[in-house]
């Protein structure tokens, strides 16, 4: 009979594995969120309003200076989730995910990051990370050390019509 001390201990990890290829054993603390679409999954004409919205709330001396709040502070949770909205890259939306079988749109399952939210913005980062200077912060974004590409999160879909349809699986 196992002891319920010895049973709480983790495993260790293969020494076989590079840095970034076996998760650090850590603790799950699931939380839910309130997170919206990507602007770009609205259509344009809410993107533009969300544009002219950001301008005008949070206007700054040199419009160069703008930083899409939206996009980067309430859209699409980073990191690990399960269900929600598909997260998306810097580099835009780019339509839904279509299955390669039927051609419906695909619907989002899960997610796995390499890190857990950017150093730049606060909003998605737990409140007890947010102290101290930005490079501490940055060490922390990554509880699990995982490591997928070259930073980026694995998005997984499924097609709602059949789920004998493949399972689509993309890097971002």
């Amino acid at each position: 009979m196992t002891s319920p001390a010895a049973s709480r201990r983790h495993p260790n990890p293969s020494p076989l594995a590079e840095p970034g290829y076996l998760p650090t054993p850590c603790l799950i603390r699931p939380e839910p969120v309130t997170e919206y679409p990507h602007p770009g999954a609205l259509g344009e004409e809410f993107e533009a309003r969300v544009d002219e919205w950001e301008m005008a709330t949070f206007t700054t001396d040199d419009p160069e200076d703008h930083e899409p709040r939206y996009r980067w502070e309430l859209s699409t949770a980073p990191g690990w989730k399960l269900g929600g909205h598909e997260p998306w890259n810097y580099q835009g939306y780019f339509g839904p995910v279509r299955c390669h079988t039927c051609g419906n749109k695909m619907r989002f399952v899960a997610a796995m990051a390499s890190v857990e939210w950017d150093g730049g913005t606060a909003s998605w980062a737990p409140a007890e990370f947010l102290d101290g200077p930005v490079n501490s912060r940055l060490r922390r974004q990554s509880p699990t050390d995982v490591r997928l590409g070259r930073h980026e999160t694995m998005r997984i879909f499924t097609c709602p019509v059949s789920s004998v349809h493949p399972v689509i699986s993309d890097l971002i």
